[in-house]
């Protein structure tokens, strides 16, 4: 996959490639402001051909920020950066929409907030209970099971060998193909 895009990356279909997605995402970015269902209805509208458009634009989007994240943010700078930054990535997706409506019920209906202060209040606060509730869940985690403490000895040296000598046989493979 990556020498595939990398391959791709180099050529002229790189920008030929970009403005396809661009324009598959805008076509598949419904702004309809009619047949939409109600609030827990998935995806959230009534005709099947704009929910195909929606859900494809949902994948575009998904293939576009998994390349480009790949690409620019895939090294573990830091080992407790990368455990609650990329750890709660997938917590955060899974529970967002319950702190969301649960602050819209207990904070920005009965206090009846406009739009610009029920959307900070909102998005805030649904970001700290995340963070706050994912480092307790990990801490937890932590507790009931410690995580294994690593030797760095003989076993690494190996396995680093084996990984350069199977490198090694995947250029010398390389260069006989070309």
């Amino acid at each position: 996959m990556l020498r595939t895009r990398n391959r791709i990356g180099k050529t002229a279909w790189a920008p030929i490639t970009v403005l396809l997605a661009i324009l598959l995402y805008a076509l598949s970015s419904p702004q309809n402001y009619t047949q939409v269902g109600f609030l827990f209805f998935y995806p959230l509208y009534n005709d099947y051909t704009i929910q195909c458009l929606y859900t494809t634009g949902t994948y575009v989007w998904l293939y576009f920020i998994t390349w480009s994240m790949h690409h620019v943010a895939n090294k573990k700078f830091n080992d407790n950066a990368y455990k609650y930054v990329a750890g709660s990535a997938l917590y955060a997706y899974i529970s967002h929409y319950f702190f969301i409506v649960l602050w819209g019920v207990f904070i920005i209906r009965p206090y009846q907030l406009t739009f610009i202060p029920a959307l900070f209040v909102d998005f805030i606060l649904t970001d700290l209970v995340i963070v706050a509730t994912y480092v307790i869940f990990v801490l937890l985690w932590e507790l009931a099971f410690p995580p294994k403490q690593k030797d760095g000895g003989k076993e690494d040296s190996e396995e680093q060998q084996a990984l350069l000598q199977n490198q090694e046989v995947m250029v010398g493979a390389d260069k006989k193909a070309q």
